[in-house]
């Protein structure tokens, strides 16, 4: 299906430079296969047939919110990791970027506001909930980020249609069974013009000259990885530093396709609607962030274009929306293939179990305690301590550690810019949890 049906790029660059590399991916195959466009035809026919028949009977059905594995392969250069902030803030740039894919698929987003009185009533919550893998498939324990240090310039978004990253082969992670998990890789993407991310959804094993199972997933561009907590955290460009890179890639594994089509045409030929009926016509991408209402050759009456739609080109500040018409066609395709089995491994988001040997709760301390802000996690003795998280008074996360050298006993925690009360302190370790309580004054 996906009318941006091969490889999803969302390049972001001025719209008069605007090449879309979708649209040249697409075009390649077709060339290649000239069989594919009628293929293609036929399953997006099916899929928006497959849409108004879930969304005609959904409204009699109670939709409960799906939860989704999603582990990040992250391949840098040492200087760029550098560049992220070091391994311990990239664990929690993946925190950060599971809470917006949260948010966003959820209408959690607090800009949800912002959507005008034209289109508010059409926000819909696609009922779905992201987590960070705990079990690996082999049964063992992972903070779901794997980081791998490279000395490649980084990936093209083009080469090998663009799975270079996907395969230890190439210089990339291998992919973990997408029938369980969400796979995201974290690169450098060059060469490309500009373009932060691309997807390859299941809908394209349709095409296996090009694409196998284990080329399914989303790539980012590190540049657009995360969300931004402080002033000092790299983004490029900065106009794309709210984590919406993902939401905007994860939705086209979803199957959702860009609000304005494949063409800078209006819907009539074909190949340009982007099958949902509640998006308004759109003649061609927008970037930048528009002044409400924007029309255009398809849209020339109020309210026009919806820009704000995650699914435009539009900065990470101008977009904040789902339609209703978008989640109903995402859950009817969460009733088959590997849409439906990623939804059927929650036991994936659970660190692995196992009896927690008692003195291991004496062998952790916090000092000093109240703290005002900075203070130590000691160990008496060295430990197979995986990760560290510390949570505030309504569970959120506010800080993310992920140890990488198992002889260390004492880590250091600085909280200073974060509000006085009661924090937990949760250290995840290979046979259990041991959770402190940290009090900041």
């Amino acid at each position: 299906m996906l009318l941006s049906l091969c490889g999803m790029i969302w390049a972001i660059q001025s719209q008069a430079q605007e090449k879309c590399a979708t649209q040249t991916l697409l075009q390649n195959i077709i060339d290649k296969h000239p069989e594919n466009t009628a293929l293609r035809n036929h399953y997006r026919a099916h899929s928006k047939n497959q849409a108004e028949v879930f969304a005609k009977t959904a409204k009699f059905k109670t939709t409960a919110q799906v939860k989704i594995p999603v582990v990040f392969h992250v391949i840098l250069t040492q200087s760029e990791i550098t560049q992220l902030g070091g391994t311990g803030t990239i664990l929690q740039r993946a925190i950060d970027q599971i809470n917006v894919l949260n948010e966003d698929f959820n209408k959690a987003n607090n800009d949800r506001i912002k959507a005008p009185s034209a289109f508010a009533p059409l926000q819909g919550s696609l009922d779905i909930s992201f987590g960070l893998a705990h079990r690996t498939p082999t049964g063992g324990s992972t903070s779901g980020v794997e980081i791998k240090t490279t000395t490649l310039a980084g990936f093209s978004a083009f080469a090998d249609n663009g799975n270079t990253p996907k395969y230890v082969s190439s210089g990339g992670l291998d992919a973990w069974d997408p029938n369980q998990y969400l796979n995201i890789w974290i690169v450098n993407i060059t060469g490309s013009g500009g373009i932060l991310g691309y997807c390859v959804p299941p809908s394209f094993l349709s095409f296996p000259q090009q694409y196998t199972i284990s080329d399914l997933g989303v790539v980012i561009d590190y540049g657009a990885f995360g969300r931004r907590a402080t002033t000092i955290n790299f983004f490029s460009p900065s106009t794309n530093d709210r984590g919406r890179t993902a939401t905007h890639e994860v939705a086209h594994y979803f199957e959702l396709e860009h609000t304005f089509g494949n063409n800078a045409s209006c819907p009539g030929n074909g190949d340009v609607d982007d099958l949902i009926a509640d998006t308004p016509p759109q003649a061609d991408n927008v970037f930048g962030s528009p002044t409400f209402p924007r029309t255009d050759a398809c849209s020339p009456i109020f309210p026009g274009v919806m820009f704000m739609n995650f699914m435009d080109y539009t900065d990470d500040t101008a977009m904040y929306m789902f339609t209703q018409g978008q989640a109903n066609f995402v859950q009817s395709k969460l009733t088959t293939g590997i849409l439906k089995s990623i939804t059927e491994h929650p036991d994936i988001l659970d660190w692995p179990t196992s009896v927690l040997d008692i003195d291991l709760e004496h062998q952790l301390n916090i000092f000093p305690n109240p703290s005002t802000g900075k203070f130590t996690l000691g160990l008496s003795k060295a430990s197979d301590l995986k990760q560290v998280i510390v949570l505030n008074a309504v569970g959120q996360t506010v800080y993310a550690l992920q140890p990488h050298n198992s002889t260390i006993t004492n880590y250091d925690l600085d909280l200073s810019g974060m509000s006085r009360g009661v924090y937990m302190v949760q250290c995840t370790f290979g046979t259990g949890i041991v959770t402190r309580k940290i009090v900041l004054q």
